[in-house]
């Protein structure tokens, strides 16, 4: 999926339709991804990464880096939350930033907890990050949908899911 968003979002409008808050990561102009739930459905730009975690979709692995990810069974950094990872990435920009000036950090128990953390965040960026190199299946063209009024069902029906 991010191969083929990252590959093709310069020539189109890419749509990811997913759950996984790890798609948040490619979010940008022409990237947005679809939560689909029924009436309650969110199209997930960069404003709503913005608003939703404090850090914009380019800092979005960084971030997850640093707070880790239950779901991905992905341990994050001992006194690192959601607020205190974006507004370190605010602060610094990068993961990488934060880690070249880990001296700049005011409380040193935090700054102690990220010093002792690197060995994990940089397992962390390996295992959070989509960076889209892999081998597509398949051209676009092949994959492209045109909407001619089918029902959720309709489609789910056709692929064999009940």
């Amino acid at each position: 999926i991010a191969a083929y968003a990252l590959q093709n979002r310069a020539n189109m409008q890419v749509v990811v339709s997913s759950f996984d808050s790890d798609f948040f990561q490619l979010v940008d102009p022409n990237t947005c991804v679809l939560r689909y739930r029924g009436e309650n459905t969110l199209l997930c730009d960069e404003g709503y990464v913005q608003e939703k975690f404090g850090v914009s979709a380019s800092r979005y692995a960084d971030f997850k880096s640093l707070v880790g990810d239950t779901a991905d069974n992905v341990k994050g950094v001992p006194m690192v939350g959601m607020k205190t990872a974006a507004k370190l990435l605010n602060e610094f920009e990068s993961l990488e930033n934060l880690l070249a000036n880990t001296e700049k950090i005011q409380r040193a128990a935090l700054r102690n907890s990220i010093e002792g953390s690197r060995d994990r965040l940089a397992k962390n960026q390996r295992l959070i990050r989509l960076n889209g190199c892999e081998e597509v299946p398949f051209p676009v063209e092949a994959l492209r949908f045109t909407y001619e009024g089918q029902k959720t069902g309709e489609v789910l029906s056709a692929i064999g899911v009940k």
